[in-house]
């Protein structure tokens, strides 16, 4: 039945009601438009209402906003109850309409559908989009239809933001095509609109100022705004080459003297619509130099562009370091922007353009190396390299007033933005990324300036504020030019004669900005540690950090202490470290992290310091028995803190998983406190499955693997084992692997409680197994064999159907070999268990498989299989075993079977082959049952 458009509007009525009188209206009202939703006619009847200028804005909000989610939901074609095409052509040709709509937020929700619209419909439905758009747009504007044309430019910029997203198919052809057109006209809008915006502006409060340019100058720049929106992502996204095509140079050309004029109004006079202009225009040239590095290169007044922000830099270094600067946030992200520009044209120097460029032909090549060669012989020149090293290094790598402020008053957040991975983000961090990227690049040149500025940073005695902090930046470029410093310094010297005491010989008289310093120095310590430092100065390195962690020494306040314990763990998590050295210092680590851990606050705090404890455990291995009661008892507090942050929960779970495999046998006694946590963890029903599953896994492992015996508490856990097996997840190898060990740990129990049911899991994953999967899988079945006599699990083998979906592989010639051979180890095991048990099953086998013609014992076709397999087995352990399970068959309740017989001559050879190439080895068939080794990889065979 189609909807009325009255009752469609008494329903949108009701669902706008907001008294608490009419909530049980409003949800009646909410569930008939959900009933709606698949009806013909609901969509175009909503779009109906928002276009309906008398209706009340609030019903007008709901209508559009039920049409744009409807489209989401329902305008694809192949959508369940899709929206029919008569309809789609009818809200098609009422998108025109829309463009009158006033309110800005009605009009900004109509932009978002009709741009989804265009995602599903351009260009097969749709193909006249963008000539559609744009004649609408010119026809605004030569009306002088201002307010329109901003609407039209709008929906325009909406559907370019989402049509960008398509990385191939028509839908990127299409655009590429398209782009240019659009391009051309939007590309003179901004620069008409944007140019009558700044000559008013500027013209101020002049009475000779035509009234053309005055009219409406806010809504002439917001037009020119949106102009460079569209074309900025239409020059980075719909062309392959933007240098070669006049109409995206000259506006790249007009926008870079643009961003030189907006930058110098800003300075005098600033604004938000200046702050967009600027950000905007930063946004486009890092997505073309992302993109397109090439054609960024070779647009006319790149390279000015980049010079440009070099001059903000330049300018605004002293402002940063102003308390109180005001504009800060705004200048950080257009700086950031400028960094990253010159980090790329570094990185194409020095990549010579092949890291990010594809080359398509040899002219896309040669002119790649155009680009290159401009590059280094216009703009990287040694005056240009000079100069931005020098900037970064006085103005930039120094700690500013807002970092100091954020310092003393909130000391943890202070270090987690240190340490976090955020340098796009943050002028500092990406300041120093670019030093670092031109100290590598440029090293012949930076090399004697840097050790110059670090050498007479290291001889000052001023302690005023200013020459601290300008020794900290001296340091800090030390400190991360390591890699590109370590061949032409003696690190162990300067740390003993220069870092040492400066650590050592902190006195009361000392200013309190001398703790900049001393955090400093934990910072060089764990860049320098694993590139350059000597094993004698390890012990030096430790004394350091071990003060640097006294809370009770002068200006060891939480951000000294904090990043001496991150550079610890990098100190101990290194390739060159030794344990002999480190051993005599490890209780004073711990007893300080593990003090500390009871004092932050911060989450992320307590994951660094969590981490710190968790790598030194992992290193120091068994001699961390005598702390573990310490350390677990800080975890279930912590647990509970944690809440739902589940990087921590995670690192909890990985610092036990070292503290047991550090502890081993010990650990059983920890047991009962954690063992609940991994119950409470693997049960799929559990909030924590998802993030946390793989982690409690692992530790599920480790502690099977050092478990001297199944404790109750392991024993309570086989249930959800056994269910997390039956339902084949992702971690099936991890679960299989705990499995072993349970057989291992407790065969007689897992037999007689759980056989049958291990057994038809296991039925159920041969012949979909992976060779990894297959190898545990037969492993488990041996142990079973190995371990208990074969009356205690037979009947269970044979009724699950384990063996015969076992045989069925054999059989398949689609099986792997590798497979093959591991499932005839269980024969060969069974066999010299006891061989009737292996002509019997042959009989039942053959019987309900029918492998012969007359349905007779599969014993015949199973020996010829083993001995054309026996080529596929390496392993020594393999070979013998499959020797002696072929004898004990010969010699046993068959030997008289014709299809023994027959197969005897061929039997006796491969027998002696094997023992031939064995004699003089040693070879155990017994499989390895320490459950440490088996966890480790240590119990099975090598294929």
């Amino acid at each position: 039945m189609a909807i009325a458009p009255v009752d469609l509007l008494q329903v949108l009525q009701a669902a706008v009601l907001q008294d608490p009188a009419s909530v049980a209206r409003r949800k009646a009202a909410e569930a008939q438009l959900k009933t709606w939703e698949t009806h013909t006619g609901f969509y175009s009847l909503l779009q109906d209402a928002f276009l309906d200028v008398l209706l009340p804005t609030d019903i007008r909000w709901i209508a559009i906003i039920y049409f744009k989610n409807g489209i989401d939901k329902y305008w694809r074609k192949s959508a369940p109850n899709a929206i029919a095409k008569d309809e789609k052509i009818q809200i098609r040709s009422k998108i025109t309409q829309t463009f009158g709509i006033t309110n800005t937020q009605l009009a900004a929700q109509n932009a978002l559908a009709i741009a989804r619209i265009s995602k599903f419909d351009f260009p097969v439905e749709w193909p006249s989009l963008f000539s559609d758009i744009l004649g609408l747009a010119k026809e605004a504007h030569d009306g002088h239809d201002l307010i329109r044309l901003k609407q039209v430019l709008v929906v325009l910029n909406q559907i370019v933001k989402t049509l960008s997203g398509a990385r191939f198919g028509k839908t990127r052809v299409a655009l590429q095509q398209a782009t240019p057109d659009v391009v051309r006209f939007v590309g003179q809008w901004y620069f008409m609109f944007t140019q009558e915006w700044m000559t008013s502006s500027s013209n101020g409060a002049s009475q000779n100022r035509s009234s053309a340019l005055s009219e409406q100058p806010e809504l002439r720049a917001n037009i020119g705004y949106l102009s460079l929106k569209i074309c900025r992502r239409l020059v980075s996204e719909g062309y392959e080459f933007a240098n070669r095509h006049q109409e995206a140079s000259e506006l790249f050309q007009v926008s870079t003297l643009h961003l030189n004029a907006f930058i110098e109004k800003y300075v005098s006079h600033p604004s938000e619509i200046l702050e967009k202009y600027i950000r905007t225009l930063g946004k486009f040239y890092q997505d073309l130099s992302e993109r397109q590095p090439t054609a960024f290169i070779l647009m006319p007044g790149s390279f000015d562009l980049v010079r440009s922000y070099l001059t903000v830099l330049q300018s605004q270094g002293a402002a940063f370091h102003q308390p109180n600067f005001e504009a800060q946030e705004f200048w950080e992200k257009v700086l950031v922007r400028g960094l990253i520009l010159l980090r790329r044209c570094i990185k194409m120097i020095f990549g010579d353009g092949t890291v990010t460029i594809k080359y398509r032909t040899p002219e896309d090549r040669e002119e790649t190396k155009s680009a290159v060669r401009r590059l280094k012989e216009e703009l990287c020149t040694d005056s240009f390299v000079v100069n931005v090293h020098d900037i970064l290094l006085w103005s930039y790598l120094r700690l500013r007033p807002s970092d100091l402020e954020k310092w003393a008053n909130e000391p943890e957040e202070f270090v987690y933005d240190e340490v976090q991975n955020s340098w796009e983000y943050q002028l500092r961090p990406c300041s120093e990324k670019v030093y670092i990227d031109l100290l590598l690049n440029f090293k012949d040149l930076l090399k004697p300036r840097i050790l110059d500025a670090f050498e007479a940073a290291s001889s000052q005695h001023d302690t005023s504020d200013d020459a601290i902090l300008a020794k900290d930046a001296a340091y800090c470029a030390f400190s991360i030019g390591c890699n590109a410093l370590f061949e032409d310094v003696d690190f162990d010297n300067i740390f003993l004669r220069v870092f040492v005491p400066q650590v050592a010989n902190v006195s009361s008289d000392v200013p309190s900005m001398h703790r900049i310093i001393l955090r400093r120095i934990s910072l060089i310590i764990s860049n320098w540690i694993s590139v350059k430092c000597g094993t004698d100065v390890r012990r030096d390195v430790y004394e350091v950090l071990a003060r640097q962690l006294d809370p009770s020494l002068p200006f060891n306040d939480t951000v000294v202490q904090l990043t001496a314990a991150i550079a610890l763990k990098s100190a101990v998590d290194e390739w060159d470290f030794k344990l002999d050295v480190f051993l005599p210092y490890l209780e004073l680590f711990l007893t300080r992290l593990i003090e500390m851990m009871t004092k932050v606050d911060v989450i992320e705090t307590k994951l660094a310091l969590l981490q710190v404890i968790s790598v030194i455990v992992e290193v120091v291995e068994t001699r961390i028995i005598v702390f573990a009661d310490k350390i677990v008892a800080l975890l279930p507090s912590l647990w509970e803190q944690a809440g739902d942050e589940h990087i921590l929960k995670g690192a909890i779970l990985q610092t036990l998983t070292n503290l047991i495999q550090a502890t081993g046998k010990d650990s059983y006694k920890f047991h009962q406190l954690y063992v609940p946590l991994i119950a409470g963890i693997v049960d799929p029903k559990s909030e924590l499955h998802v993030y946390l599953n793989e982690d409690a896994l692992l530790l599920w492992q480790t502690t099977i693997a050092n478990a001297p015996s199944a404790t109750p508490e392991l024993l309570s856990l086989l249930p959800i084992l056994i269910e997390s097996l039956d339902q084949g997840t992702d971690t099936l190898r991890m679960e299989l692997v705990i499995l072993e060990g349970y057989v291992l740990l407790a065969p007689t129990f897992v037999a007689q409680q759980y056989a049958k049911v291990i057994f038809g899991i296991m039925a159920s994953f041969i012949g979909n197994l992976k060779i990894e999967a297959c190898h545990t899988v037969t492993h488990i079945i041996e142990l079973f064999i190995q371990s208990l006599p074969l009356n205690a699990y037979i009947n269970d083998l044979v009724e699950t159907g384990l063996m015969a979906r076992l045989t069925d592989s054999i059989f398949d010639t689609h099986e792997s070999a590798i497979n093959v051979t591991r499932y005839l180890t269980i024969y060969a095991r069974l066999s010299l268990a006891d061989p009737s048990v292996v002509v019997r099953f042959c009989d039942i086998y053959g019987t309900e498989r029918r492998v012969l013609p007359n349905g007779g014992n599969c014993l015949g076709p199973l020996l010829d299989v083993w001995l054309e397999k026996v080529e596929n087995m390496g392993h020594p352990r393999v070979r013998k075993l499959t020797a002696m399970g072929l004898g004990a068959i010969m010699d046993g309740p068959a030997c008289q079977q014709e299809s023994v017989l027959c197969r005897r001559e061929a039997i006796t050879k491969v027998r002696g082959e094997i023992f031939a190439e064995l004699e003089g080895e040693e070879v155990d068939l017994n499989l390895d049952t320490s459950v440490k080794n088996l966890m480790s990889g240590g119990g099975g065979y090598g294929v």
